[in-house]
């Protein structure tokens, strides 16, 4: 990295930093450089310090020790905060969405800093500017209705829009893609490439190794909130970079796929809702992973909450060992033996009010009651321990909040408390989503058990590899049917791109 700083002052510098929280050393003797019109990744697994190194760039943590120079200008620590670091041209964009739901584009664009004319809120140069900036991006959107009724695409470039306001000569992807599809995050690619030609720098957080290869010019990974290493991302390939993430090669990523298949247990029958999904058979076997892929609005988790009985339909049949079962709510899908995993663990998954105990019994408490009205506390205590163990969780106590946990270890206890539920039919809707690559192999390892445990399980995920690499068969979604099942030698990247795309192969 060191080679060509001579004559560019790098937009960001940051020597020895550490960062302590009482009782935690969240980053030790950490070393970041960014340079004008890079794309820098910085990668690692949850916990490794990502989110706190760009915090104390941003003026949200301030570093305990070491120094920190935004434009060759020395940072005073003490004294830095979330506006100064505005001030002096840095922005972030999150993966959480900070919009007002209810209010347009325009509006959350502008929230906060609207331009006035004689007093009043001058809407038409607000207008003008929102749209010069989508013009920049090259990205048509409806800036006059709420948000709430957009994409999740969409959202996310009203975000960049926002970040842009100030003309920022750096900015913070974190973990901007990990909501979105191939499709959308091309788009991603596209206006880094548009960003980086004005100069700006850009740190790019992201669990997909596979974006660093492909819009990343330099990396850093960190590890333990320690320095590893930082280089040009075309020295290195994606074993060298896994390896220097998680201390180790990863072999095998996907465990082997379980041939040993037993009865039905779960058939739907020409399920149709409207505006979702229409006319949709599938089985799945005991001990069988069945994948569905398709693309964004292809229906493929309408599909899964009709199963779990949280969207409507009007025709069609789920039959459950063979017996038709009629599932409107959650709680009679529960009852029956189904478990859902959300896309949304944070908003669905999980009740981030309560503690990793509440949220891994949740489903279970009536398992739990002495006399048949009295919660048993302590029996509970003991269950979830003895599963949390079981999935390898890292926690400290089960008292914790799970706000705290990262997204690995989040995703467990959606998966943990299905499991003390003695459930037989899983429903993962994109379980693997912004997680880090150690975590993901473990969550490939707990799909393996489940079906070694003659679990069914139906997986929803946007990366072909997975579903390759985890499924026995694959069902192709296409505008809300199915295109087609691939299992054996047709299970190729090839066969599955045509038909996401509606071109039979």
């Amino acid at each position: 990295m060191g080679e060509n700083k001579t004559d560019v002052t790098p937009l960001i510098e940051i020597k020895n930093c550490t960062m302590e929280f009482p009782g935690v050393k969240a980053l030790a003797d950490v070393n970041f450089t960014l340079m004008p019109g890079e794309c820098h990744a910085l990668v690692g697994e949850n916990g490794a310090g990502k989110s706190t190194l760009s915090k104390c760039i941003t003026g949200e943590n301030r570093m305990t020790k070491g120094e920190l120079f935004v434009k060759g200008e020395q940072i005073k620590i003490p004294s830095y905060s979330v506006r100064e670091s505005q001030s002096r041209g840095i922005a972030i964009v999150h993966q959480e969405f900070t919009l007002m739901s209810d209010m347009n584009g325009v509006e959350n664009i502008f929230v906060g800093r609207y331009e006035k004319k004689h007093g009043l809120i001058d809407w038409k140069a607000l207008d003008r500017r929102a749209q010069e900036m989508l013009d920049f991006l090259q990205c048509d959107i409806n800036l006059h209705i709420p948000v709430k009724h957009l994409r999740t695409a969409e959202r996310q470039i009203i975000q960049l829009a926002k970040a842009l306001l100030d003309d920022p000569s750096i900015i913070i992807f974190d973990e901007l893609t990990a909501v979105l599809q191939e499709k959308d995050i091309e788009n991603i690619f596209r206006i880094i490439g548009l960003l980086k030609q004005k100069g700006i720098g850009i740190v790019y957080i992201s669990h997909r190794l596979n974006e660093v290869f492909e819009c990343c010019d330099s990396y850093t990974v960190l590890c333990d909130g320690r320095y590893i290493n930082s280089g040009k991302v075309k020295d290195i390939d994606n074993g060298q970079l896994v390896k220097m993430i998680i201390g180790r090669e990863l072999a095998n990523v996907y465990p082997p796929v379980n041939e040993d298949l037993g009865e039905v247990i779960l058939e739907v029958k020409n399920l149709t809702a409207p505006k979702a999904f229409r006319d949709i058979s599938l089985q799945v076997r005991a001990g069988e992973v069945v994948g569905l892929a398709g693309l964004l609005g292809a229906g493929k988790t309408e599909l899964v909450q009709a199963i779990f009985g949280n969207h409507k339909i009007v025709s069609g049949e789920v039959l459950v060992k063979g017996k038709p079962v009629h599932c409107r709510k959650p709680f009679q899908a529960i009852r029956l033996g189904m478990g859902l995993v959300p896309d949304e663990r944070r908003t669905l998954g999980l009740n981030m009010k309560f503690d990793i105990k509440d949220n891994t019994t949740l489903p279970s408490m009536k398992l739990f009651r002495k006399m048949g009205i009295f919660q048993d506390h302590e029996a509970e205590s003991k269950a979830a321990y003895e599963i949390n163990e079981k999935m390898n969780l890292a926690y400290y106590s089960l008292w914790q909040n799970v706000k705290k946990l990262s997204g690995g270890n989040q995703q467990k206890i959606v998966i943990a408390k299905w499991l003390l539920r003695d459930t037989e039919i899983f429903l993962l809707d994109e379980p693997t989503r912004g997680i880090d690559i150690g975590a993901k192999f473990e969550i490939y390892q707990l799909i393996h058990e489940l079906t070694k445990q003659k679990k069914a399980v139906i997986l929803v995920s946007p990366e072909m590899e997975e579903l390759i690499g985890l499924c026995n068969r694959i069902y192709i979604m296409y505008e809300g049917a199915i295109m087609d099942v691939v299992e054996g030698e047709r299970k190729t990247q090839e066969v599955i791109i045509n038909n996401l795309l509606g071109v039979n192969a």
